[in-house]
């Protein structure tokens, strides 16, 4: 049984956020035993989900999610992860379409012999 700072330090967060994810919903709040919160050994396990699920680019809903499942829920994890898939290829779609209109950007102003940025004029047009 450790501390929430021990918990913290020994997880590599900072005790803001793991009151945070008490406070949300993602981790339990222990009982007070003499003025102080024991953590245990699951405690430690559901920090490092939530940390190896938020490396994998998941959102804390999505993790929530994925905690109230079971081992035997396949399809139902499947599901998140493949939601979570089409939300990346639909922003990777989006910055694709970023980085052209920026990219047309500047080869503009490389190229231009206007004294005005064409840059500048293209934000200001409505």
């Amino acid at each position: 049984m450790i501390t929430i700072g021990k918990l913290a330090k020994q997880c590599h967060l900072n005790v803001e956020t793991i009151r945070y994810y008490q406070r949300i919903g993602l981790m339990r709040v222990p009982e007070s035993n003499s003025n102080y919160r024991y953590y245990s050994e699951q405690d430690i396990e559901r920090l490092s989900f939530i940390q190896k699920a938020k490396d994998a680019g998941l959102q804390l809903s999505e993790i929530q999610e994925l905690l109230q499942l079971q081992l035997s829920d396949r399809e139902k994890v499947r599901s998140v992860i493949e939601q979570r898939l089409e939300k990346i290829d639909q922003r990777i779609h989006e910055l694709k379409a970023l980085k052209s209109r920026l990219s047309t950007w500047v080869d503009e102003c490389k190229t231009t012999t206007d004294n005005c940025c064409p840059i500048l004029k293209e934000l200001k047009e409505a």
